[in-house]
């Protein structure tokens, strides 16, 4: 999973254009590890346990990737609907709905997490991937997806989890450069029950080994960066001293070529039942 669209402190007024063009590095992801990328979902429709007939609510859809995956899952007797704050990122929902020949059990809405356009007890379940690590109020966005689920229903979370492969003085300084702080099992249920949630299961997935150079470089500039500043540059401007961020690239591309690299953020998913 990417952190890209995570970094700085977005305004609220800056929320629709950061997504507007954020929703496409998924894009870029999926069709790059296409065989990762739907391992992933799958783990991640599986852990959300949809059931035929029971109404979803996708918050931060974008595309509708994980949508499309949960349609199936509750049939045509059931409801998916996306939720998303990008009108870019809708209109590619609903054409690939409509390809998928799923336009009856799929419905995508334009909205926002802080204020999801759906009323009280909705939803049997509620659920978000890569969305709530990004945010500058996750504690408010989270008691709005509780608002939504029925009591009795479901609030899931897929996040990227904590940067594994780097030396830990550059994975500080990398955070400190986003402004955020990554999930991990301990403030992830934390958040769960201070909203209320109770039954809190978790499930962290590591990130796969790395064993090409290019695929390497390609995502610390592309999923941990902004396409122009890489991964290592953020580090730098997070303080870290350039001559040993740089010596610590080349050492993990040389481990790379010869027994690869745990590399990424792998996943953590998170559930809990509304009371």
């Amino acid at each position: 999973m990417c952190l890209r669209g995570a970094r700085g402190a977005l305004k609220e007024a800056e929320l629709e254009m950061s997504s507007e063009h954020g929703y496409r590095i998924p894009e870029k992801m999926y069709r790059r590890f296409s065989k990762q990328s739907k391992q992933l979902l799958d783990s991640i429709v599986q852990f959300i346990e949809p059931k035929a007939g029971q109404t979803i609510v996708d918050v931060g859809t974008g595309a509708g990737f994980l949508a499309v995956g949960l349609a199936e899952k509750v049939g045509k007797s059931g409801k998916v609907i996306g939720i998303d704050n990008s009108k870019s990122a809708i209109q590619q929902a609903r054409r690939k709905a409509t390809k998928k020949n799923q336009y009856q059990t799929l419905e995508f809405k334009y909205g926002d997490v802080y204020s999801i356009p759906a009323k009280d007890d909705f939803a049997d379940v509620v659920c978000c991937k890569s969305l709530v690590a990004s945010l500058d109020h996750r504690l408010k966005a989270m008691r709005e997806m509780v608002r939504v689920a029925k009591h009795g229903g479901r609030v899931v979370v897929a996040e990227p989890g904590e940067l594994l492969g780097i030396p830990i003085q550059i994975k500080r300084a990398f955070y400190v450069a986003i402004h955020r702080m990554p999930f991990n099992e301990r403030n992830i249920k934390t958040l769960f029950h201070k909203v209320g949630l109770g039954n809190v299961e978790v499930m962290v997935r590591e990130p796969p080994v790395v064993t090409d150079v290019a695929t390497f470089e390609w995502a610390t500039k592309n999923l941990f960066g902004d396409g122009e500043e890489s991964l290592w540059d953020l580090a730098i401007e997070g303080g870290a001293d350039e001559g040993q961020v740089r010596l610590v690239h080349d050492e993990i591309v040389k481990q790379i070529k010869t027994i690869g690299l745990k590399f990424g953020t792998g996943a953590i998913l998170c559930k809990g039942i509304r009371p």
